[in-house]
């Protein structure tokens, strides 16, 4: 599967579909023993599957009606008109801490289109205002309260996620304005 990724053989959708088939076909011979593997992972594809697909149509919903838009316009008439071309740097650096407050869905599907819109109007390129606002966050899931797998790794430690905050807030928040600064110095926004 990796080599067939690799090499862009086939989109990697239909390669997952083909290597899913044969790791079920030769890991598990009878179709009942497939059937139960299926349904003990279903659960959680659906799920993501399902966020995604109504984050899409939210996001087509909000754009197609002109919701966005709107929501943007009014943003920029309450913010100072220095802070509105620079929008996408200050949410960036500020990313991490509202991670603490934002879930990762909010940050990307909600906070994310709103600030495009907003830094659109001042020929801000939008590969900016993305690296900007994931570069800014990105190490704020690792301290997220609305990260499973922060909570499954503070269990398995036998941590609780206020000692973790406490202590990791300002290293996280430190490494992420380094590496903001590099993808600044680089030209990144």
């Amino acid at each position: 599967m990796l080599i067939s990724l690799f090499a862009g053989v086939l989109p990697a959708g239909y390669i997952f579909m083909i290597g899913l088939s044969l790791v079920l076909l030769i890991n598990y011979p009878g179709g009942k023993a497939q059937m139960q593997r299926i349904a003990a992972h279903a659960p959680a594809a659906l799920s993501m599957g399902m966020i995604i697909l109504a984050a899409g149509s939210m996001l087509g919903i909000f754009t197609g009606t002109g919701m966005l838009t709107s929501i943007a316009q009014d943003l920029v008439q309450v913010l100072p008109a220095s802070v509105v071309p620079s929008l996408h740097i200050i949410l960036g650096v500020f990313g991490l801490p509202m991670e603490l407050m934002l879930s990762t869905d909010a940050y990307y599907f909600g906070l994310l289109p709103v600030t495009l819109e907003v830094v659109a109007n001042h020929g801000v390129e939008p590969a900016s205002v993305v690296y900007a606002m994931t570069i800014g966050n990105i190490i704020g899931t690792f301290i997220s309260p609305f990260s499973p797998a922060l909570w499954l790794a503070l269990g398995l430690a036998g941590l609780d996620l206020g000692r973790h905050i406490r202590y990791s807030l300002w290293w996280m928040w430190g490494f992420s304005l380094v590496l903001f600064a590099v993808a600044w110095a680089l030209g990144m926004f």
